[in-house]
């Protein structure tokens, strides 16, 4: 009798914690989002046929939001450049520049089997 309980109880134990073998249910996939975050304007006057380019921010930060809640962050490097791995969804990728002049970008984004790339630019506040 006491072999039948605790046969019962193990069988009930992995059906509960889901270790009874492959559920056939694929595991959760991540899908990357590159990209960069730029600045502009850069040049207190521009002049037609001498624009300046926008330029990268080292250090802005990124975070990735999924209905108001931040999903994942990190900072650019110093070319601006960053990357994050999420879980498959749709995000708000929103960086936010440094230094002085406070100055957001965002972007909305879907995360699945295809790699996703985005320039963000901020503001400089050079007027």
């Amino acid at each position: 009798m006491a072999r039948i309980g605790l046969a019962w109880m193990a069988a009930a134990a992995a059906l509960l914690c889901g270790c009874s073998g492959d559920s056939g249910q694929p595991a959760g996939h991540f899908g990357t989002v590159t990209g960069h975050v730029l600045t502009a304007p850069v040049c207190p006057v521009e002049r037609p046929g001498m624009e300046c380019a926008p330029r990268p921010v080292s250090g802005a930060s990124v975070v990735a939001l999924a209905e108001d809640t931040v999903r994942g962050s990190t900072v650019t490097d110093t070319a601006g450049a960053f990357s994050l791995t999420l879980p498959d969804g749709g995000y708000v990728i929103r960086a936010t520049n440094i230094g002085g002049y406070a100055s957001v970008a965002s972007q909305d984004v879907v995360i699945s089997d295809r790699p996703v790339q985005v320039t963000l630019i901020v503001d400089s506040g050079i007027r």
